[in-house]
């Protein structure tokens, strides 16, 4: 069995899923992920808390890359 985790942005879209996935008489199960808890990991490592620290500076300098979309999987 593979399973596939997805992040719903909000209900509208996890209705549109499931439904979806309930036409296609897929076995599914929905769980809530506390967003806290993975911030928390991520900030668990110095290493990372640096990363994401450095990472966050440059995107509010405007220090950013565009892809197209049509260039993501290439």
């Amino acid at each position: 069995m593979t399973s596939l985790n997805v992040k719903i942005g909000n209900e509208e879209q996890g209705c549109i899923l499931m439904a979806f996935l309930n036409s296609l008489d897929y076995e599914y199960d929905v769980e809530a992920v506390d967003e806290a808890d993975e911030t928390a990991y991520l900030l668990a490592s110095e290493a990372m808390k640096l990363h994401l620290t450095k990472s966050i500076n440059e995107a509010k300098k405007g220090n950013v890359k565009t892809i197209s979309i049509n260039d993501l999987w290439k």
